[in-house]
C-alpha cells in the first residue's frame, strides 16, 4: 500500500506531500528525484527535470519517466508525489493504481497559473498559447484522474499544513473503508467470496493473478474433488459435484491479467430441515451472533458462516497451489489427530488413500472408527490438522504488525471449525530451555526447526510447520438447550446432513487458504526486490 499524491503542477504536491508523510511517519519519494537519479546513472550528470526535458526533449523525457513510473510502483508505504501528466499515460496510471491510495491535488487555474508564473514557466507552457495548452492540460487531467482518485483535496482551501491535515484524515477514512472487507483476503493477491449455503451457488474472484500463467478449471477441479461433500462414509451424504466454471480472467488456456471470477452452482441443498430453526439458535454455530450483529441471518444452513463457504476458499487457493508448486513452493496438510487418536508415522504417500488423509494407515482406520462410532451415538468429534509448507525462501513476511505467522494465524483462524493455531514448537516451547529451543546454526543452514520455519516474522526457508485444532462439528442430532430470537428457552435436535468429522475436508482448506498466504508474501517481496534492485540473501 502506497499513498499517491498527484495532480497539475504547483498543485502543492511536494510541499504537502512532505508533511503528510512526515505525519503518517512514512518515506516520501517524488518521482521527480527518481527521473533525474535515472538521467544521472545513464548520463554521468545530475540534471533537474526542467533541464533533462531541455536536453532530451518530451519524447526522451517521458521515456525516463515510464522508467522512474515502474520503479515506484514497486515501492511501499510510502508518499509517492507524481506529476499529473505522468498519470496521462494509461500503463503508468495502471502500475501507480494498484495496491494505492490515489489523491488528487488541484487548485483553481488561475491560482495555478499565477503560482507557474511566480517561479517560472516550465518549457512546454513557455509559449504563446501556453494559457490555453494549460488549460487544455487541466482537463485532460480530470478526465484521467478522477475515475480513479480516492478522493480529491483543494490545495488552495488552506496552508500546506491545514491541506496536509486533510489529506492524511481521507486517507485514515480510506483505509478504514478498505479494512472493511471482511468477504477479501490478500493485499496483491486478493480473493473475495460470495455465496450462501442453501442459494443458488458459491463462488470466488481471484484479482491480481499475472498473465500468462496456464490455468484450465480442471487445475481447479482437482482440487474442489478432495473438499466436496458425499465423497466417503465419514462426511456429510450430501451430493455436490461442485463443478467449477471459469467466467472470465482465463483466454485460450492463459490468465489474462483480469480478475478471475468463478462460480460453484448448488444442486443438493436442502433447506426444508432448516424451516424449525428460522426462529432458534444452534448451540455452536454463528446463529446468535449473526443475529445479534446484524439484526438479520440466514438461518438454511447459516448462510455465509457456513462451511459451504470454503468451496470458493479453496477454488482460489488452487490457482496459488498451482503457482506456487510451479515455483518449487508445496503446501501439504493432514490428519494428525482425530478423536484423540493420533498420527505415529508421517508418510506423505498414504494422506490421499484412506478417508480421514492421515499419513498413518494404522492410525487411519483406528480415526475412522472413532468417526462413525460418534455418528451412530449422534456426535461428533474434532481433531487436529497439521500443515506443511517446503521450500519458501529466506524473508517472506514483515516484521511487527504484517509477520507471515501472523497472517497465516489470521488466513487460518478465518475457518470456522479452527480453533487454535500453533507453529513449531508452539505452546511446547513453554516448557523447554532457551538451549533447547533455539535452533543453531553451522555451515549454512539450521540444524533444528523448533520455530517452525518463522523468525521475527519472516521465513528462514526451512518447512514452516503449524498445527490446528479443529473443534467437533456443531450440528448433532443430539437433543440441545438453547434460546430463540426472543430469548425464549428451547430445545432443538439439528437435523439434516451433516459431517460428524470436519477434519477431513479442511485438510484441502487449509492448504488453499496458505497458499494464498505465501504467494501474496511472495509477491510483495518480489515488489519489494525490484524496488531497491535486488539485495543479497
Amino acid at each position: 500500500m502506497k499513498i499517491v499524491l498527484t495532480g497539475p503542477k504547483c498543485a502543492g504536491k511536494s510541499s504537502i506531500g512532505r508533511i503528510a508523510a512526515e505525519r503518517l511517519n512514512i518515506p516520501f519519494v517524488e518521482t521527480d528525484e527518481i527521473i533525474e537519479s535515472l538521467y544521472a546513472d545513464a548520463h554521468g550528470e545530475r540534471l533537474t527535470c526542467r533541464e533533462i526535458w531541455k536536453t532530451l526533449g518530451e519524447e526522451g523525457f517521458r521515456a525516463i519517466e515510464r522508467q522512474a513510473v515502474e520503479e515506484a510502483s514497486g515501492m511501499d508505504w510510502c508518499v509517492l508525489s507524481t506529476g499529473g501528466a505522468t498519470m496521462l499515460h494509461p500503463e503508468s496510471r495502471r502500475l501507480l493504481q494498484r495496491d494505492s491510495i490515489i489523491v488528487l491535488l488541484t487548485s483553481p487555474a488561475d491560482i495555478l497559473w499565477q503560482r507557474m508564473e511566480t517561479i517560472g514557466l516550465p518549457p512546454f507552457f513557455a509559449v504563446p498559447d501556453g494559457r490555453e495548452r494549460f488549460e487544455e492540460r487541466l482537463a485532460s487531467i480530470d478526465e484521467a484522474i478522477l475515475p480513479v482518485a480516492s478522493f480529491v483535496i483543494d490545495s488552495s482551501s488552506g496552508t500546506p499544513e491545514e491541506v496536509a491535515d486533510q489529506v492524511v484524515c481521507g486517507i485514515e477514512e480510506e483505509m478504514a473503508l478498505r479494512a472493511n472487507q471482511p468477504n477479501t483476503f490478500g493485499e496483491i493477491i486478493r480473493v473475495t467470496t460470495f455465496g450462501e449455503s442453501h442459494g443458488p451457488a458459491v463462488g470466488a474472484v481471484l484479482d491480481g493473478v499475472p498473465p500468462g500463467i496456464e490455468l484450465s478449471e480442471e487445475d481447479v477441479q482437482k482440487e474442489l474433488d478432495r473438499r466436496r461433500p458425499g465423497q466417503s462414509n465419514v462426511v456429510t451424504p450430501r451430493n455436490e459435484a461442485d463443478r467449477v466454471h471459469i467466467l472470465s480472467g482465463v483466454f485460450e488456456g492463459k490468465t489474462t491479467g483480469a480478475p478471475i471470477a468463478m462460480v460453484i452452482y448448488n444442486q443438493d441443498q436442502d433447506s426444508s430441515k432448516y424451516e424449525k430453526l428460522r426462529d432458534v439458535f444452534r448451540p455452536g454455530h454463528a446463529d446468535f451472533t449473526f443475529w445479534h450483529k446484524y439484526g438479520i441471518r440466514d438461518h438454511r444452513g447459516g448462510g455465509r458462516s457456513s462451511g459451504r463457504e470454503t468451496a470458493a476458499r479453496v477454488a482460489g487457493g488452487a490457482i496459488a497451489k498451482k503457482i506456487l508448486q510451479e515455483r518449487g513452493i508445496n503446501i501439504t496438510a493432514y490428519a494428525l489427530e482425530i478423536a484423540g487418536i493420533r498420527a505415529q508415522t508421517i508418510d506423505h504417500s498414504q494422506i490421499e488413500k484412506n478417508s480421514v488423509r492421515s499419513p498413518d494407515p494404522e492410525a487411519a482406520a483406528r480415526m475412522e472408527e472413532a468417526i462413525l462410532a460418534a455418528r451412530a451415538e449422534k456426535d461428533s468429534v474434532g481433531g487436529i490438522v497439521q500443515l506443511e509448507i517446503t521450500g519458501v525462501p529466506v524473508g517472506l513476511g514483515d516484521p511487527v504488525f504484517w509477520k507471515l505467522d501472523a497472517r497465516l494465524g489470521m488466513a487460518l483462524l478465518s475457518l470456522g471449525a479452527v480453533k487454535g493455531i500453533e507453529f513449531g514448537e508452539g505452546f511446547g516451547a513453554a516448557r523447554m530451555r532457551g538451549s533447547e529451543n533455539n535452533d543453531q546454526m553451522q555451515d549454512g543452514r539450521f540444524l533444528t526447526n523448533h520455530a517452525g520455519g518463522l523468525l521475527g516474522g519472516m521465513s528462514t526457508g526451512e518447512p514452516i510447520i503449524a498445527r490446528l485444532a479443529v473443534k467437533p462439528t456443531a450440528s448433532i442430532a443430539r437433543p440441545q438447550k438453547t434460546i430463540d430470537t426472543s430469548g425464549e428457552n428451547r430445545e432443538i435436535t439439528v437435523e439434516g446432513r451433516h459431517d460428524p468429522c470436519i477434519v477431513p475436508r479442511v485438510v484441502p482448506v487449509v492448504e488453499s487458504m496458505a497458499a494464498l498466504v505465501i504467494l501474496d508474501a511472495l509477491c510483495a517481496q518480489e515488489r519489494i526486490r525490484a524496488a531497491s534492485g535486488g539485495f543479497a540473501g
